[in-house]
């Protein structure tokens, strides 16, 4: 049973999309914490156990990641189940998929010490992927519609959080690739040690509404 006894009204920034959700079609997540002290939690979801921890230096443990660790982690994994399903769907040969996040978040916003969104303020999301696909109107197409049925990303980009979403498709598998293209895209390593892509499309979604 739904734990909503109706859907609510669409929030008006979300306006990428022409219709409701409808209550017959959704489906509940569920997720229990206990706190366990010294600001870890131990997470149950279905029949799988983890711990959410802090770093020794602010308090915690350290015997897990922080919660927003999950969370980009969470992102990270979420378009990949998008990929995968949608190249599934388009018959889309996939022959490597690599993702990476770079975020900042300001810690005053946390601590309480000023005013700020506590949360990621500016959000890269790096996605590389080879495939022997080479029509570019074809990847750009499965690029845009790909984000804009993943709902992390989404929820990043309704939420305020600079996201930029770096797609780079690349005739052969890299190792480390995505992180190397979001390192020296950044200026953290030079620009020759990152695989050299074919093809590079950013924020797919929005550029395909702009155009449309």
């Amino acid at each position: 049973m739904s734990p909503c006894s109706s859907v609510p009204e669409a929030a008006e920034s979300v306006s990428r999309f022409t219709e409701r959700p409808a209550l017959q079609s959704s489906k509940t997540l569920r997720a229990a914490g206990v706190w366990t002290g010294a600001q870890q939690t131990r997470l149950n979801v279905r029949h799988f156990e983890f711990t959410a921890d802090e770093p020794h230096k602010v308090g915690g443990r350290d015997q897990g990641p922080t919660p927003m660790e999950y969370l980009a982690g969470a992102v990270n994994s979420c378009i990949t189940v998008v990929i995968d399903q949608l190249a599934a769907r388009q018959q889309l040969t996939l022959e490597d998929l690599q993702t990476y996040t770079l975020a900042s978040q300001d810690t005053r916003g946390l601590a309480g010490t000023a005013d700020v969104q506590p949360y990621a303020h500016a959000y890269r999301l790096q996605i590389a992927i080879t495939t022997p696909e080479r029509d570019e109107h074809t990847l750009r197409q499965f690029a845009a519609r790909a984000e804009h049925i993943c709902p992390a990303i989404n929820l990043l980009r309704d939420a305020n959080t600079g996201l930029k979403v770096v797609w780079s498709f690349t005739e052969q598998p890299t190792a480390e690739a995505a992180e190397r293209l979001s390192n020296a895209a950044v200026g953290y390593t030079e620009e020759h040690d990152a695989p050299k892509p074919f093809l590079t499309v950013t924020n797919a979604d929005l550029a395909a509404s702009v155009s449309a």
